[in-house]
Order: C-alpha cells, then sequence, then structure tokens
C-alpha cells in the first residue's frame, strides 16, 4: 500500500470537513444575525406602536372634558400602564444608542400622561410645550432604532 494514496485521502478527508464545518458555521451565524434583527424589529414596532397608542389615548383623555380630575388621574395611568413591559425589554435588548433616545421619549409620554392627570387642555400653553417634546422624543428614537437596523432611508410623516 502506498502512504501516498492513504495521505491524499487524508487530505481530501480534511479538506472536505474542514470547509463543511466553515459553511456550516457561517449558515448558522447568518441565521442567527437574522432571527435576531427580527426579534429587534418586532421589539421596535411594539415599543413604538404601544406608545403611539398610548399618546394617542391620552390625547383622547384631554379632548373629553366631561371626565372628573380623579378619575382622569386614574386612566391617564391606566393608559400609560402597558408601557413598561416594553421599556424593560427594550432596555435589555437593545443597544445603549437606542436605549437613550427610546427612554427620552418614554420619559416625555409619561410628563404628557402626568399633564393629561392635572388637567391640561388642548391648545394651552403646557399643551404647546408637551407635545411638542414628545414629537422629538418620538423623531430621535426612530431614528436611532434605523440606524440600528441598518437602514438607509430615513422615513417621514
Amino acid at each position: 500500500m502506498e502512504w501516498t494514496t492513504l495521505a491524499a485521502t487524508f487530505l481530501g478527508a480534511t479538506i472536505a470537513m474542514g470547509s463543511t464545518v466553515l459553511v456550516e458555521a457561517r449558515r448558522d451565524r447568518r441565521e442567527t444575525l437574522g432571527e435576531w434583527r427580527r426579534s429587534k424589529r418586532e421589539l421596535y414596532g411594539a415599543y413604538l406602536a404601544t406608545l403611539a397608542q398610548v399618546r394617542s389615548d391620552l390625547q383622547l383623555i384631554i379632548l373629553d372634558r366631561s371626565l372628573p380630575e380623579a378619575e382622569r388621574i386614574v386612566v391617564a395611568h391606566q393608559t400609560f400602564a402597558r408601557c413598561y413591559e416594553l421599556r424593560y425589554q427594550l432596555e435589555v435588548f437593545a443597544p445603549r444608542a437606542v436605549v437613550e433616545p427610546a427612554l427620552t421619549y418614554f420619559r416625555s409620554v409619561r410628563k404628557l400622561r402626568d399633564a393629561t392627570g392635572t388637567g391640561m387642555e388642548n391648545g394651552d400653553e403646557e399643551c404647546e410645550r408637551v407635545f411638542p417634546a414628545v414629537m422629538d422624543a418620538l423623531a430621535d428614537v426612530r431614528t436611532a432604532m434605523r440606524l440600528d437596523m441598518g437602514t438607509d432611508t430615513l422615513a417621514t410623516d
């Protein structure tokens, strides 16, 4: 038996195994990155959608002048309560470049909640101060999320 045939067979098997392992590792990494990107996309979308819905609900509370102040405070707090779960998820899974503007947005919507509970009215000075701050914070967090996701173009409203 020739040693060269055995060595060539062993070398061929080593190359085949090495390339198979390399291809599988790359495929696994690509699938993992794709799954991570999908998870972040879902989390970011849920976060923005929930805070947008809360913001809209708070605007409706502001417009409903028939609610007594005590009930207005309770309804505003109940409306905002659903934001906490997504906030905590975002703080754990998102990079700091997204978490910081997301928390700024969260806090601005919370200020809107507090102002709603204390009887802010549509068109008054406080309303003219709070709503633009909320919308500016929303724009900042959307930009940070899009940059994190690698989206090149920015959406406009």
